[in-house]
């Protein structure tokens, strides 16, 4: 009886000690510091704001379990704003990564650049806004941001890294800025509320995955200026059931279309190379995934190259439609790729 009393008082010791040290580890959180020469932050608890005053670049930070956390990630997890003040033109890479209850970030006209991860994974995040003088919004910069709703994009901008908007299901961006020069793949990867979208008049190249598993993607406006339609680009997106492939387009590759409700796809005049795109695999997936397809026309006569497999997973009830003049070249062409000799090769 004795000995049970004593385990009970110990358990009762223990619990308290634990309870005293996550008491006392709360009031000992700085509220306020600095980042660098240049750059002080300040946390609010009664508001829950986190804030940044300063001139200058706000320190990287690698979330890998190694390096050492900033000062203010220690209020990760009860932020709910975060207010970057004038002065700052840089937020480092993963700055906020993880931020789990943000759903507010204000931005300050000076800022130039997001970097790598800044946002990534602050599922809470609704509203932010877009400074006009922003110029690069890098890699997985608001990756898995799935409440954001999206501001107008800056008419500045020149970047969007790979996957920077990757997964943000509330998203119903449609129009990229004119001044655009690269787009990251799979930037807009599982977008489900983007139903339009218009590339930038400055894109040659739709990059690879860019608008797939995009759920109500059902039209697409791409550059008269492309050049390359890239491997799985809207790949997995059923509402697409029209697609119109700019005339300057030299390289399709053909897994940019599985998982799409298309019934024709047309190849213009200037395609010079048809890529298979699905490492090894069948271009057009297995079967099932393309299964309305039933026409493809190929347009151009300068035809140099179709890689093995682009028009596996094509329907044996499909017909491949190819220039009078080019019939015989084309066949064999088509034949030594893969293609299966029960799929009919007709004159356009």
């Amino acid at each position: 009886m004795e000995i049970k009393v004593r385990k009970i008082v110990a358990l009762i010791l223990c619990i308290c000690i634990c309870v005293t040290s996550i008491s006392a580890d709360a009031k000992t959180k700085k509220v306020t510091g600095k980042d660098g020469k240049y750059i002080t932050w300040n946390y609010d608890k009664d508001t829950k704001t986190l804030t940044f005053s300063g001139k200058g670049v706000i320190s990287d930070f690698i979330l890998d379990g190694h390096a050492p956390e900033p000062e203010w990630y220690v209020w990760n997890k009860e932020t709910e704003r975060i207010v970057i003040e004038e002065g700052i033109t840089v937020i480092g890479e993963g700055a906020f990564s993880d931020f789990v209850s943000v759903r507010d970030v204000h931005l300050p006209e000076t800022l130039i650049k997001i970097s790598g991860d800044a946002f990534n994974e602050n599922m809470q995040l609704k509203s932010i806004n877009f400074p006009e003088n922003l110029k690069n919004i890098s890699s997985y910069a608001f990756s898995g941001c799935e409440k954001m709703e999206l501001p107008m994009f800056p008419s500045k901008l020149k970047t969007i890294g790979e996957y920077a908007f990757c997964c943000c299901e509330n998203l119903e961006l449609s129009v990229l800025p004119s001044k655009l020069e690269k787009l990251g793949e799979y930037a807009f990867c599982g977008c489900n509320k983007i139903k339009t979208f218009s590339f930038s008049k400055n894109t040659k190249k739709v990059t690879k995955g860019i608008l797939s598993e995009c759920k109500l993607l059902s039209k697409i406006n791409m550059s008269k200026n492309t050049e390359v339609i890239s491997e799985y680009a809207f790949s997995y997106c059923p509402q697409i059931k029209k697609i119109k492939l700019p005339k300057n387009v030299r390289t399709v590759t053909m897994s940019a279309f599985i998982g799409t409700s298309l019934k024709k796809i047309m190849l213009p005049s200037k395609v010079q190379v048809i890529k298979n795109g699905s490492h090894g695999n069948k271009g057009l997936g297995n079967g099932y995934e393309v299964k309305k397809l039933r026409i493809i026309e190929i347009h151009t006569k300068k035809l140099k190259k179709i890689e093995k497999n682009s028009f596996g997973g094509l329907s044996r009830k499909a017909v491949i439609k190819v220039p009078k003049t080019k019939k015989k070249q084309y066949t064999k062409m088509l034949r030594k790729s893969g293609l299966s000799k029960k799929i009919k090769i007709k004159s356009l």
